[in-house]
């Protein structure tokens, strides 16, 4: 393998596999710190490593340190023949505060209402909105790709901490946060180089169905 350039930095990133809380669908679970992987989500994370190993080499992974992105993290690494992954509570899910296991999908008319006119600032649950994710997130991120200049990276993260990184990264208008689908162990790829981020692939899940 070419020895990795130092101008050039490949990012990868993942949304975790399945877990318990996804197959929950009648209330907003948000950040379900105790939820596990499924089985389903475990063979997930393992195709996914599989696909990584047979297309490029991966030189570090960081997750959320969240049970179900370590556990996701963990299976790849194993993939890859790598070390441990490197946590961090930066990339932690969105905070839903009071709305966690109680509020109901779709929400009252008055919420949904809310939510549609400011998607990017409301605060769900009275807790986070994603531009507080992008807060906390976005400078995370950009200490790895700084530290690890030049390697590639994995990054194991959530649905809604992508698409807050989807926004810093490519600046889209923020109404437009809630409309990208980030599939469980997608692949969304970004390279980085002279100071700028090109998106190379999004939400791509081929591995899932392929095998």
């Amino acid at each position: 393998m070419p020895p990795d350039n130092p101008h050039s930095t490949s990012i990868t990133i993942t949304r975790h596999g399945e877990s318990e809380h996804n197959l929950i669908t009648r209330v907003f679970m948000g950040r379900s710190p105790n939820s596990m992987l499924t089985e389903t989500g475990r063979e997930q994370a393992r195709k996914l490593g599989r696909r990584l190993a047979g297309e490029a080499a991966v030189g570090q992974i960081i997750a959320s340190s969240l049970p179900r992105t370590m556990e996701t993290a963990a299976l790849i690494a194993e993939q890859l023949g790598l070390a441990e992954p490197i946590a961090d509570e930066a990339f932690w899910e969105l905070d839903k505060g009071d709305w966690e296991g109680v509020m109901v999908r779709p929400p009252p008319p008055e919420i949904a209402q809310a939510v549609r006119t400011d998607p990017f600032s409301y605060r769900y649950g009275g807790a986070e909105s994603y531009q507080d994710v992008v807060g906390r997130a976005a400078p995370a991120f950009q200490r790895w790709v700084d530290k690890f200049a030049g390697g590639r990276l994995l990054f194991v993260l959530h649905g809604d901490v992508i698409r807050a990184l989807l926004y810093h990264l490519l600046e889209f208008p923020p109404h437009r946060i809630s409309d990208f689908v980030i599939d469980t162990c997608s692949i969304t790829q970004f390279n980085f180089a002279e100071g700028r981020y090109e998106l190379l692939r999004l939400n791509d899940a081929a591995h899932i169905s392929r095998e």
